[in-house]
């Protein structure tokens, strides 16, 4: 399960932005995960849940905004949503290219 190190290094993201700007408290974060990039939204919850504990992000709200996976087709120019596997146009079985939904960063973090 890399969501573990996953979450490590979002804390560590976090957790350097409250101090450089002094905050006292996190209330929330807000990821953007892609569908591409391999995490497991539940299982990243559920490491966050446990690496907040006796930190000042103890009671933040992890919020997950998921993004779909997108490709583009070389052969047709064909731009649609797609899945893990797809890997040929379904208009004209050309190769698809990914375009979008590997994303993941740290969007935004409230502090007080």
């Amino acid at each position: 399960m890399h969501e573990l190190a996953v979450a490590q290094s979002m804390m560590a993201v976090v957790m350097e932005n409250a101090a450089a700007n002094n905050a006292k408290k996190i209330t929330r974060i807000e990821l953007v995960v892609g569908k591409l990039a391999g995490v497991v939204p539940d299982a990243l919850r559920f490491c966050f849940e446990t690496l907040k504990e006796e930190t000042i992000a103890k009671d933040a709200a992890l919020i997950i905004h998921e993004v779909a996976a997108t490709a583009h087709c070389a052969t047709c120019n064909l731009e649609r949503e797609v899945g893990l596997y797809d890997y040929f146009c379904p208009t004209c079985e050309g190769p698809v290219f990914p375009k979008g939904g590997d994303e993941l960063n740290v969007k935004d973090i409230e502090i007080e």
